[in-house]
């Protein structure tokens, strides 16, 4: 009998591994911020109870977690033809707004406590059970999330293993200021409560700024915008390759758009058949959903004598990155230069600043068309 295995759909399999992580740390934050909050009721310190408000704002993260990975497993519907995968960053979004609301709160609360004497310390040694168990049981969340974080590659699970770290660190600090005011009679709870809230806000902060940044739109990872360049490159027939715009909707999600040059002289059954293929390709090899333009380039060696000397001059007097989808069309009439001048970001020369330079320092009669793109 023949037997067929069916690979996963890795979306599902990402969202399976941030949910049972979500789960676990729901769970070890509730337990962690009653132990805590109850210890720091008892013996009055703001640095305590800011560490377990810490806690319950990590549990409300793992809540919203959880459900951002339930809808961001929903397929795609003709409202959201691209899916739901974005709503993960939404979610963290939401987190993050949670933190700063409660870092600022006991921010405050702290600035207060440091004018105001608690008297003599009353340490149960409930509180140090409470602490010194709430140290190892961070650290096991930090590795869990990072260890689904290395699988699925999720902001939320990046974000909550650093924030797991940083809340060693918090606890720790917490467990040092109660020993130091049961031990020596110091008070410095205020001091380590405001120092735990700028922790709360400082990692929120950081992680709204992870958050926004995939929704406005980033610049997509140099490795994929080489690998898909030199995949389109690899074809016979395939001349250059330029104005490739990469979109993210997910991990799993990714869509490209390249303008792929040929030779003028190809039929236009055989170019559209050479980028069908590509297209095919590229999917198939590097996941990416790839819609090609075909931008037919002359070949003949008057118009690449001319596109070399005027890429000669762009590049010492505007500072042209590259030269590319250039054309030379001869009509009644006259010449008109078709191309795409790739500019630094930095740069404000315009089109018409090009086209001006260029009938001075070539043949006026010429006409240009010229655009523009950033880089």
């Amino acid at each position: 009998m023949n037997s067929v295995s069916v690979r996963e759909d890795p979306q599902k399999e990402k969202n399976a591994v941030g949910m049972r992580a979500g789960v676990f740390g729901l769970i070890s934050n509730a337990l962690l911020f009653v132990a805590k909050l109850i210890a720091g009721i008892m013996i009055r310190s703001i640095s305590v109870t800011a560490d377990a408000f810490n806690n319950l704002s990590d549990g409300a993260s793992s809540v919203i977690t959880v459900a951002g990975y339930k809808i961001s497993a929903r397929p795609a519907d003709r409202e959201h033809p691209y899916g739901h995968a974005r709503f993960e960053y939404i979610a963290a979004l939401v987190v993050s707004v949670i933190m700063i609301i409660i870092g600022a709160l006991f921010l405050k609360e702290a600035i207060t406590e440091i004018f105001t004497s608690k008297g003599t310390p009353d340490v149960k040694y409930y509180v140090y059970i409470v602490l010194g168990v709430s140290i190892p049981m961070k650290g096991a969340q930090a590795l869990i999330y990072g260890i689904s974080y290395r699988k699925t590659h999720s902001l939320p699970m990046k974000a909550a293993a650093m924030d797991s770290v940083g809340d060693v660190a918090a606890t720790s600090a917490a467990l040092l200021s109660t020993i130091l005011w049961d031990a020596t009679g110091l008070d410095l709870d205020g001091y380590f409560g405001a120092a735990i809230a700028l922790f709360i806000v400082v990692t929120a902060v950081r992680l709204m700024k992870d958050s926004v940044s995939p929704l406005l739109g980033t610049a997509p990872v140099q490795s994929l915008v080489e690998d898909i360049k030199e995949k389109i490159l690899s074809h016979d027939g395939v001349l250059g390759v330029h104005d490739l715009t990469i979109h993210s909707y997910g991990e799993e999600r990714i869509y490209a758009i390249a303008h792929i040059e040929v030779s003028a002289d190809e039929s236009l059954t055989s170019a559209h058949e050479l980028i069908d293929h590509i297209e095919r390709e590229v999917g198939r090899e590097l996941g990416v959903r790839l819609v090609a333009h075909i931008d037919p380039a002359n070949e003949h060696g008057g118009a690449i004598d001319l596109s070399e000397r005027i890429r000669s001059f762009l590049s010492e007097r505007f500072s042209l990155i590259a030269l590319h989808d250039f054309r030379v069309i001869k009509q009644q009439g006259g010449v008109t230069v078709y191309f795409d001048a790739e500019m630094p970001w930095e740069t404000e020369v315009t089109a018409e600043e090009l086209v001006e330079a260029l009938k001075k320092e070539f043949d006026p009669s010429f006409d240009y068309v010229i655009e523009v793109d950033k880089e």
